[in-house]
């Protein structure tokens, strides 16, 4: 049966080093590079996607010691992951790593979003917050449906601006970029104060085919993206000091490209 206990947590793992090995002899996949344990130091990266009807939240979850390249991996027993009090879901992606995701129906409505980790150990609740400054906005110009020349100059408003050097990216394309009738995807980062005016070369994106009389189906998706760690708010969870969280705070319309 040990033979057996052992074998089942090899499969579960990729390339755990020697550290992992040795968890594995000792004891199984519990304190075993095959999952991880809030008693010991953990990498956490999260990444945060608003797109303003929902906030998707996604954890990947390694051992400290085994460094940012080795695989994330599941939970040990009696060890819970929650995002501002909502339980995280353990998925198995076909490469073997485990993210941990959760869906959140508030958004960034202009304003910093604190969000908040919850680490459960056995009897432990440990806390890590962080301050997500990627504020919600809504895109003014052009409104969603518009007909927009690629004759002239497009001009894209958005409100409220960001005042200092804060930054926005741009994306133009077409609904399936570039493969439909508008050529390589507009991508730019601009200053976040709240116009770009992009020129008409830039705008003519439409391929020969339908350059004179062609509509074409298109987005405009300007996002806000923040980087930052966590803070230690109470318990005895201990995260490296490498954990981080990356945002992004999106807003999506859609236009029709014409000549």
């Amino acid at each position: 049966m040990a033979v057996m206990r052992v074998k089942a947590c090899v499969l579960g793992l990729s390339t755990a080093g020697l550290v992992g090995l040795m968890g594995l002899l000792v004891g199984g996949c519990e304190g075993s590079a095959a999952c991880v344990d809030f008693s010991d130091e953990v990498l956490l990266t999260a990444q945060v996607t608003d797109n303003g009807d929902k906030a998707r939240v996604e954890v990947e979850l390694r051992r400290a010691e085994l460094g940012a390249s080795s695989i994330p991996v599941k939970l040990c027993e009696d060890n819970r992951l929650e995002v501002d009090d909502l339980e995280m879901t353990q998925i198995k992606r076909p490469s073997g790593a485990v993210v941990h995701e959760a869906m959140l129906t508030a958004v960034s409505e202009q304003a910093v979003v604190m969000r908040r980790f919850t680490l459960r150990s056995g009897g432990d609740v440990s806390e890590f917050t962080v301050a997500i400054d990627a504020p919600g906005f809504a895109i003014m110009a052009p409104m969603g449906g518009d007909e927009v020349s690629r004759a002239g100059m497009l001009a894209i408003n958005w409100a409220p601006a960001r005042a200092g050097d804060a930054k926005i990216v741009v994306k133009l394309a077409d609904e399936i970029d570039g493969e439909d009738c508008l050529g390589e995807v507009l991508e730019l980062e601009e200053l976040d104060d709240g116009e770009v005016l992009v020129g008409a070369a830039q705008v003519a994106l439409a391929k020969e085919s339908v350059a004179d009389n062609g509509a074409c189906a298109a987005y405009l998706s300007l996002a806000r993206v923040y980087s930052g760690p966590l803070e230690h708010s109470r318990g005895a969870a201990s995260l490296h000091p490498d954990s981080l969280v990356r945002a992004t705070t999106s807003r999506t319309i859609d236009f029709t490209s014409v000549p």
